[in-house]
């Protein structure tokens, strides 16, 4: 409120008492105007989060300004690598690819499989078009000259096997009897069904591999002359489900045993006929650790507590996951026997999008110091548990207490709407969680590889869109726990799952254990993807090269 000259009072006391009401209004002006400038601070910091989500990036990536070009590089590791556990088996010694990428400027050297069958192709000349003393003179040397290589991808093939079985029959009209002798058929893999084991195997890698929908596979099988209804299709992956159950299941049991756990969740809709529509059910991915290197999924219909109590079981060991509260409660259920672990990753996301926006000092210092934590999981790659175990003690140690004196500083400081509070109590309540990797070597810093395990339903569902009914959802589990499985040792799924159908019917335990992924794989060396596993060490090998560069460059800055 404004006073002209004529409206202050002639009295000192009087103006005393409008100077401090103008000094109390202006006092909530100030306050308000500040309100305003903190909120729109956190919309503008909102609306670059969500620009980002939408156009931008998603790749998780920390800059220091301090840090420029190749000297500055991201915190986590990338999907399926762990500092813990290389992502396949190595290869020899020189069949690495080259670490660097490639560009336009100049390509890779390209090489072509010497299994894949060559066929020459003649261009002889037209003697029409030959003069008479080239074509007629001893001296003139004829030769095919070789040109270029041409890859060509023949058109599929469809072959029907007609099966007849031979029977000797002989009629003894003396003894008015007749002998019979029938030459034994193995039985088809599963009942009324006029697949092979080969095309069985192609349409379960390319459901859960390569994420085409049934529909869309009918369109595939069209073009060679095949028609397989998607009705069809279906009924035969439940039936191999069924059949392939006692594999998934020792896969499940060795998972258990495994002493540290990784654990996540995607939500899959699901066709809900009473109310029309779809609802949300929910894929697990259980990561087990290098001495048990297998992932096993399982069907949720609700995502509750019990559910996920049933799908940990009787689990004994570190349990590493999200802040999802149903792992929280079923860890803290169990006393002692399960050990909730925290997931670095998770809490850098909490502080991340608070740069986008612009420079925060803050938030840029505890990206750092995860940073640091990182470069050094980064050194412990190669390591032995006790020897990555020494090294977190000696040099990550200092830094986690740094980080824990920060939050509560930062807890006593920041306001309640702050946009740091949210990482900062994300941090503070499951702070034993956060430092429980500098328990055991064995434990990894984050929940990566299991994140990126869950991406293959995750990418799935963006094809076929949603489950048919809870059977579906079971049945995706069973054949998600095989086909990822390969996927994490690089393994050729397709030739995986032929292997597996001819042999599970009359399988024992013995054939059960040569079946798990790891076992296959080391008696079929030659099913490797070695291309995944050639770029998987090129693109470590390239990351551990920036990373070391970054960290050169701060010493010597």
């Amino acid at each position: 409120m404004a006073f002209s000259p004529l409206d202050l009072p002639d009295n000192l006391a009087a103006c005393h008492v409008v100077i401090r009401r103008q000094a109390e209004a202006l006092d909530e002006q100030a306050a308000r105007i500040e309100e305003l400038l903190g909120r729109i601070d956190r919309l503008s910091r909102d609306l670059a989060a969500v620009k980002r989500q939408l156009f931008g990036s998603r790749r998780e990536r920390f800059v220091d300004s301090d840090q420029e070009g190749d000297a500055a590089e991201e915190v986590v590791i990338e999907e399926g690598e762990s500092a813990t556990e290389p992502p396949v088996a190595k290869l020899g010694v020189g069949t690495l690819a080259s670490t660097s990428r490639r560009t336009s400027q100049g390509r890779q050297k390209r090489v072509i499989d010497a299994s894949i069958p060559r066929e020459k192709v003649l261009h002889p000349l037209d003697e029409k078009n030959v003069p008479p003393e080239l074509l007629n003179d001893p001296r003139a040397k004829r030769f095919f000259r070789f040109v270029r290589e041409e890859v060509e991808l023949q058109e599929r093939r469809v072959q029907i096997f007609e099966h007849y079985q031979e029977v000797i029959v002989l009629d003894d009209e003396a003894a008015c009897e007749s002998r019979m002798l029938v030459a034994p058929v193995p039985e088809p893999l599963i009942d009324h069904c006029y697949a092979g084991v080969a095309l069985l195997a192609y349409l379960t890698a390319s459901r859960f591999a390569d994420h085409i929908p049934y529909y869309r596979e009918e369109d595939i099988l069209s073009r060679v002359g095949l028609s397989i209804h998607r009705a069809t299709q279906w009924r035969w992956m439940r039936a191999l489900a069924a059949l392939v159950l006692p594999l998934v299941e020792l896969i499940r049991q060795r998972v258990m045993q495994s002493r540290v756990q990784g654990i996540d969740e995607t939500p899959c809709p699901i066709l809900c006929p009473e109310r029309g529509r779809t609802r949300s059910s929910y894929l697990y991915a259980q990561y087990g650790d290098a001495a048990h290197p297998y992932v096993y999924f399982a069907f949720a219909s609700h995502k509750t507590e019990e559910n996920v109590r049933r799908i940990v079981g009787d689990y004994e060991g570190y349990l590493q996951s999200d802040a999802y509260i149903c792992y929280e409660l079923v860890a803290a259920a169990s006393g002692s026997r399960i050990i909730p672990v925290g997931c670095w990753a998770h809490a850098r996301r909490k502080f991340e999008p608070l740069i986008v926006a612009g420079p925060h000092p803050r938030a840029t210092w505890i990206l750092g110091e995860i940073q640091k934590l990182y470069d050094i999981e980064d050194r412990a790659r190669d390591m032995t548990d006790s020897q990555r175990l020494a090294l977190r003690q000696a040099e990550s140690r200092p830094i986690v207490t740094g980080v824990q004196a920060w939050l509560e500083e930062r807890n006593r400081n920041e306001l309640p709407k702050s946009p740091l509070r949210e990482g900062v109590n994300y941090l503070r309540n499951r702070w034993e969680a956060f430092e429980r990797f500098l328990e055991d070597g064995a434990i990894p810093i984050d929940n990566n590889r299991t994140e990126a395990t869950i991406k293959g339903p995750v990418m799935g569902k963006k094809a076929w869109l949603f489950f048919g009914n809870e059977n579906a959802g079971q049945t995706a589990a069973v054949l998600y726990t095989l086909t990822m499985s390969c996927k994490r040792h690089a393994i050729d799924v397709q030739a995986y799952l032929t292997d597996v159908f001819r042999r599970i019917r009359t399988a024992n335990p013995a054939d059960l254990e040569s079946l798990l992924p790891d076992r296959w794989i080391a008696a079929h060396p030659e099913a490797r993807l070695k291309q995944r596993v050639q770029e998987s060490h090129a693109a470590a090998a390239r990351k551990r090269q920036r990373r070391a560069q970054r960290r050169l460059a701060l010493r010597s800055g």
